[in-house]
């Protein structure tokens, strides 16, 4: 086994993960009627939990950046996600060609390859975009007096618009994490933190060989 994720990135990843997957589900409930018409007290029940969660995840966010991405390892994952190089286009390649059906070597890849990194700036982009607009919106349904109307009902269809958008993108990534049989490799690493050394070779290969050349690497 090798190491692929220190504490701080993994703690970084479900305490980002499990708020915002709370907030999409309670978010669907106004497209399901029996749920939406659910009220406690008077109020909305998962109108209330959406507005609440997503004050919260704001906190979390906060915290986040104040206490975890300090840390060496966790810029260092954000840094590597964040670089481009030679291998990322030679990676879309190989995989444009495996769609098409054509024959493809992969090319040896870094720590993340670029379907993640892409991933990660469509997580980074939409759920910044999220907590922005969802601000003003749960300002607006504690008090309808701080913003105007025709301020609230655009960022409301923007709101709703960029949650949709991002679905598939999000039953995607926990298809390959959980069931596609070559990448599901890679959820022991965001929850164990390691992952076997030949599944890292073989879809992380430039990584593995430096993590080759670093012996406190090994476990």
């Amino acid at each position: 086994m090798v190491a692929r994720f220190g504490p701080g990135t993994r703690l970084a990843h479900w305490s980002l993960a499990v708020p915002f997957v709370l907030l999409l589900l309670t978010g669907l409930t106004n497209y399901w009627p029996e749920l939406k018409a659910i009220h406690v007290g008077g109020a909305r029940l998962f109108g209330w939990l959406h507005v609440l969660l997503g004050f919260g995840m704001l906190g979390i966010v906060a915290a986040l950046l104040v206490t975890v991405l300090p840390r060496k390892a966790v810029r260092g994952d954000a840094r590597q996600l964040a670089e481009v190089g030679l291998d990322d286009y030679l990676w879309l390649q190989h995989q444009g060609l495996r769609l098409a059906g054509e024959s493809s070597n992969p090319p040896p890849v870094r720590k993340f390859n670029a379907g993640q990194k892409l991933n990660a700036l469509a997580s980074l982009v939409v759920t910044a975009g999220l907590l922005g607009t969802g601000v003003v919106l749960g300002v607006n349904y504690v008090s309808k007096e701080v913003f105007s109307v025709g301020l609230v009902e655009p960022l409301f269809r923007w709101h709703t618009r960029l949650a949709l958008v991002f679905v598939p993108v999000l039953l995607g990534h926990v298809y390959l994490a959980l069931l596609h049989p070559s990448t599901r490799e890679s959820l022991r690493g965001m929850t164990r933190g390691v992952v076997r050394r030949e599944w890292a070779r073989r879809h992380h290969g430039a990584w593995e060989a430096a993590l080759e050349r670093e012996p406190g690497a090994r476990r």
